[in-house]
């Protein structure tokens, strides 16, 4: 694909495609500072730290950078918002180079998704990786009847209404699994659009909008697929996990493939202790009860490349150290001790969600800029 003698833009998906295909034509070039590109940038990109030179107009200084690039490629900038990477696509051009720039920037790369079906006897679990956020969200459907639920769903509700018109479902039920710190929760706007009840555990959220608890049921009925509720306090207060005809287990933030999920978003240092403990219980009571060979279905990934994004209950103890560790005090310190650093606006985001407000769409993606930081280690 050769983009730039055409058009001076390309979309994030259209980068997405260009990745996973066999074209080695261009270079994708991110020109943020260099901590900013170390936590979180795409992968196959090289960085060349540009933004200060070209927000105090260094337009030499930038163009003498450039050329080190080689010649022959297509040069794709990009930049945090879109905005920077387009004055470098006019630099780039100025010394004939082939270039254009990522709409929306690293803000745009968080709409894209991959999607996975993965089959089970009577059922399917379709996976939605937000490949930019890491997060996961979930359909879940009977095979009997195509009743469907729909798990931690994104603010970009078009990929899941599209999925459910493509596929003939009844949506059931619109469900978070906990109240979110580090992405907006679409489901209020999703279960409107679907004329569905939203359904949320009552401790995670203000009690001053219409919702259906999730505190007084034990199962959901989708077609006959037996979908157990299970109480797993430890992220948040009100995590709630569904387990599957004992052969799927959609589990929030409780587990991820990497680590246990942290216990200290908007949580002092007292109450991060005892979120750990509340994780250390519900690992015990609930994880570590279910046969080896469930499939565990985490709401976010960090850093395993595993597409889709699950394992075994056997092949994650195999490689997730807190699974192994049997005593509450060493729990306790190995999940407390190196917690990353929080989510941008993490404070903000989860205000918002516990008020079950829906969000403009652009104040929601710049907000939600940055990588999930949701696992303990």
């Amino acid at each position: 694909m050769n983009t730039a003698k055409n058009k001076i833009s390309v979309s994030p998906k259209e980068v997405k495609q260009m990745l996973k295909s066999s074209n080695n034509g261009f270079i994708l070039l991110d020109i943020r500072e260099k901590h900013e590109y170390d936590d979180w940038n795409i992968k196959g990109s090289i960085n060349l730290p540009l933004n200060s030179l070209i927000a105090t107009g260094m337009v030499s200084e930038v163009k003498e950078k450039f050329k080190t690039l080689p010649e022959d490629k297509e040069i794709i900038a990009v930049c945090a918002r879109g905005i920077n990477s387009q004055l470098a696509v006019s630099m780039l051009r100025d010394l004939n180079y082939n270039a254009v720039f990522m709409e929306k920037g690293m803000k745009g790369w968080n709409e894209n998704f991959d999607m996975y079906e993965i089959e089970f006897p009577d059922f399917v679990v379709t996976q939605f990786v937000r490949i930019g956020k890491g997060c996961l969200s979930y359909i879940v459907y009977s095979k009997k009847d195509n009743s469907a639920a729909i798990f931690d769903p994104s603010i970009f509700t078009y990929e899941y209404t599209d999925y459910v018109k493509n596929h003939s479902l009844n949506v059931k039920y619109v469900i978070d699994t906990h109240s979110h710190a580090d992405h907006f929760s679409g489901a209020k706007e999703l279960s409107k659009t679907l004329g569905t009840d939203y359904y949320i555990n009552n401790i995670d959220v203000d009690s001053s909008f219409e919702h259906k608890p999730l505190s007084h049921l034990n199962k959901l009925s989708l077609g006959d697929i037996e979908t157990g509720i299970l109480i797993t306090p430890g992220h948040t207060d009100g995590s709630l996990s569904f387990l599957i005809n004992n052969q799927a287990f959609i589990c929030g933030d409780l587990l991820l493939l990497e680590s246990p999920g942290r216990p200290d978003l908007a949580r002092g240092k007292a109450e991060t202790i005892a979120g750990a403990k509340k994780l250390y219980d519900s690992v015990q009571k609930v994880v570590l009860k279910l046969g080896d060979d469930v499939s565990i279905f985490p709401a976010h990934f960090t850093t395993t490349q595993i597409r889709p994004v699950t394992l075994t209950l056997k092949e994650l103890k195999e490689q997730n150290k807190a699974l192994t560790i049997a005593d509450e005090s060493d729990f306790v310190n190995f999940i407390t001790e190196n917690i990353p650093v929080t989510p941008p606006n993490y404070e903000a985001i989860k205000k918002y969600n516990k008020a079950v407000l829906i969000v403009p769409m652009d104040y929601a993606e710049d907000l939600e800029i940055g990588p999930n930081r949701c696992a303990a280690r």
